[in-house]
């Protein structure tokens, strides 16, 4: 497979994941019902990629712990995108290379550049701007729950950076717990209808099972800076597809905060991957 066509996969990733906020929205569900629904989906998604991959499953503390941060983060991902808007959700979460930043520096003891403290300033002067559309609407805790997500999603980046790690056997058992926590909710639920039960079930599919296999595939291929641009999408697609079709519209403050958060993290990338390179 050549950089091209890999970088096909991570647009085609970012796309299915950027589905997540209007399907959400449409799903008439308490979260931790809809979280569960889609995983039962996703889990075999991604089970069966590990298979026909030849990658093993490993079990062990680091890749169980692993798993409950990736469970922890889908499940806040959800709860925040029903709590607050979808364009605040994820921003919010996609604040996660700041916190990788500030939980390298603490648990690995890794020295933090110059570039490093100007991206977390912008990044936190840009979550404070979102908050305030937040604040105005009585969507705090949302906010603060899709901040929570940013760092269960941080400690999923760092995964394979711990002994004994793996992070795409977290991925698939994270899946798989939340499927299991999520069943008896499910059956608490009384609208079972074929659109729901199409929403949930697309959910799971596409937007996490194809989500995460087709990035985990065209990251393999693709250029790392290229494929840093191109996942960028997803931050900007996901509100936009939210308003065309929920009609939750983005308010400036959450334009001009998460405009802020996802050009600092994507030239951040840039820049660091450059280095990298060289």
């Amino acid at each position: 497979m050549d950089k091209r066509k890999g970088l096909l996969l991570v647009l085609l990733g970012a796309i299915a994941f950027s589905l997540g906020g209007v399907f959400i929205k449409f799903i008439p569900w308490n979260p931790i019902a809809i979280n569960g629904g889609r995983c039962i989906f996703s889990s075999m998604v991604i089970a069966a990629y590990l298979y026909f991959s030849g990658h093993k499953v490993k079990i062990n503390k680091t890749v169980l712990l692993g798993a409950l941060c990736v469970g922890s983060m889908m499940l806040c991902y959800v709860a925040s995108i029903k709590l607050t808007s979808a364009a605040n959700a994820i921003v919010l979460e996609y604040t996660a290379p700041i916190f990788v930043i500030i939980l390298e520096a603490f648990i690995f003891h890794r020295e933090i550049r110059k570039i490093d403290i100007i991206i977390c300033q912008l990044v936190f002067l840009g979550i404070g701007i979102v908050m305030i559309d937040g604040l105005g609407k009585g969507h705090v805790a949302g906010d603060l729950i899709a901040l929570a997500s940013g760092v269960f999603y941080a400690l999923t980046i760092m995964l394979n950076e711990f002994e004994n790690g793996d992070s795409l056997s977290s991925v698939l058992l994270g899946h798989i717990l939340m499927a299991i926590i999520g069943i008896p909710f499910i059956f608490e639920e009384t609208d079972f209808s074929a659109s729901t039960l199409l929403l949930v079930a697309a959910l799971g599919i596409f937007q996490a099972g194809a989500g995460y296999t087709l990035l985990s595939v065209g990251l393999k291929y693709a250029d790392p800076i290229s494929a840093s641009l191109i996942a960028s999408i997803e931050p900007v697609l996901n509100p936009v597809l939210v308003s065309l079709f929920y009609h939750e519209h983005m308010g400036i403050n959450t334009i001009i905060g998460g405009l802020i958060v996802i050009v600092s993290i994507v030239v951040y990338n840039v820049i660091t991957l450059k280095k990298e390179k060289k």
